[in-house]
């Protein structure tokens, strides 16, 4: 796996990334985990995971440049915009339409009538669309240049690189979810596997191809539906960590129970958009650390206290849960049970909460 970096024990790692900062070292039974405060001024890669509900958005940042891949539905393109704004978002090097679903690109015509776009990306897929139209609509009028990307065509976002992975260009296929485009983003030694809402049989093509599929973190496609994240991918990409973005208490069931039991399976952690809203990850080139913390209070207190609860068990239930679990703020405190770890909870006779999965 083309990676320096590779999975901590589970437990540590997922309390201490909820809080604020989570370091991927080497695995191993006996490793210690680190927090460290996030530093803008060594991390050349950053990936926004924006929470916009049912929906894909992600904002790259590389050394002062920012590309876009998706944005949700059109009722999201405030969210969105307002988002990039905060960020210091001027202008986008290029924008990615993985695939022309309003759940994606609906969001799009607001974002590129707001900044300045360098290039509109999307895959041949024929689908009429208001929304979509919207989307086409917005790009004429600015002028940006809409372009489809042919299979490995790379892309530079600051110090990063973007590599199109598929769809290929004489691609056929019934189902507009297989159309999207998936990519590898990398810098230094760490990557992302970013799949849109591709499925099975574009993850059976990418295990074929010969293309080093490895990375650090995957983003689930599909947002965690059991039609994507088959073993065989999973095995092929080897993540540390998974990502799923998706809204909560969607109509879908997302993420069907299937891919978090094969996640926990493989030990991948996972964070979700749905439990804890935008999730942020920084590379260093050697090293990511992953931010769910959604104020700077957390993540100092996770920072500053090593003594900090990795997890909350309810004296009356016997079930245990992650810190930011809704579930916390409604026990009383006199049913509550602090553990540093999740051995110490089981050990006491805790099980796991259902819900936030820790």
């Amino acid at each position: 796996m083309k990676k320096l970096i590779s999975l901590i024990s589970i437990v540590l790692l997922c309390c201490v990334c909820l809080w604020g900062c989570a370091l991927f070292p080497e695995a191993d039974s006996t490793s210690q985990v680190t927090t460290l405060p996030i530093s803008s001024e060594d991390t050349g890669l950053t990936l926004h995971f924006i929470d916009v509900g049912q929906g894909d958005c992600t904002l790259i940042e590389s050394k002062g440049c920012f590309a876009l891949i998706d944005a949700g539905e059109y009722s999201e393109a405030n969210r969105v915009v307002s988002y990039l704004s905060k960020e210091g978002v001027t202008s986008l090097e290029f924008i990615i339409s993985t695939h022309p679903h309003s759940d994606h690109c609906g969001g799009l015509s607001q974002v590129i009538r707001t900044f300045d776009t360098g290039v509109l990306i999307s895959p041949d897929a024929d689908y009429d669309s208001t929304t979509w139209e919207y989307v086409l609509d917005a790009a004429d009028e600015r002028g940006v240049q809409h372009y489809t990307p042919e299979l490995y065509d790379t892309f530079q976002v600051g110090a990063a690189t973007l590599t199109v992975l598929s769809p290929a260009p004489d691609a056929v296929y019934s189902n507009l979810n297989n159309y999207s485009i998936v990519t590898m983003v990398e810098y230094g030694n760490t990557s992302f596997m970013l799949t849109g809402d591709a499925e099975t049989i574009v993850e059976k093509e990418l295990i074929r191809s010969s293309y080093d599929l490895s990375a650090d973190v995957l983003k689930c496609g599909h947002h965690g539906s059991s039609t994507s994240t088959c073993e065989a991918f999973l095995q092929k990409v080897n993540p540390s960590a998974a990502i799923i973005s998706c809204g909560k208490d969607n109509d879908y069931g997302h993420p069907h129970q299937e891919i978090t039991d094969l996640l926990r399976e493989y030990e991948i952690p996972m964070w979700r958009t749905d439990l804890s809203g935008t999730i942020i990850a920084k590379s260093d080139g050697k090293e990511i650390y992953i931010s769910t913390a959604s104020d700077t209070s957390a993540i100092e207190k996770a920072t500053n206290d090593p003594s900090a609860p990795a997890y909350i068990g309810n004296k009356n239930s016997k079930v245990f849960h992650l810190p930011a679990c809704g579930s916390v703020s409604e026990m009383s405190d006199k049913n509550k049970v602090n553990f540093q770890s999740r051995e110490d909870a089981v050990g006491a006779g805790y099980k796991p909460c259902g819900s936030c999965d820790p």
